[in-house]
């Protein structure tokens, strides 16, 4: 079993779903989302979707992608969704920074 696999593997046991901690998240791929390019999972497909109906009651701290500054979000934060997922910044300046160089500051992980 490759590393990273046996990391993942050893991970979904300890991985709780950010909707319901009462569950264990899935490793399944349709079972995730990403904000911030942070990938959370999900135990059941409904949580997924709840999950991203509204992200900023269920992500908690993230980093702005421009600064690496951590922040949590406030309802109004700077907003812009690439294909990917959907970002949030500190600022409206540092959305302006990232609008104008996604290609740079998109953050890109595969698990």
């Amino acid at each position: 079993m490759p590393a990273a696999d046996f990391l993942l593997e050893h991970m979904s046991r300890t991985l709780w779903d950010p909707v319901d901690t009462t569950r264990v998240a899935s490793l399944d791929v349709t079972l995730r989302t990403r904000v911030n390019g942070e990938i959370y999972r999900f135990a059941t497909a409904a949580n997924r979707d709840r999950f991203r109906r509204t992200p900023l009651k269920w992500c908690g701290i993230l980093r702005d992608p421009v600064t690496g500054i951590q922040f949590i979000p406030a309802r109004g934060a700077p907003r812009f969704d690439t294909a990917e997922s959907p970002y949030f910044f500190r600022s409206d300046s540092t959305r302006s920074a990232f609008m104008a160089d996604t290609a740079r500051y998109a953050i890109h992980r595969r698990y």
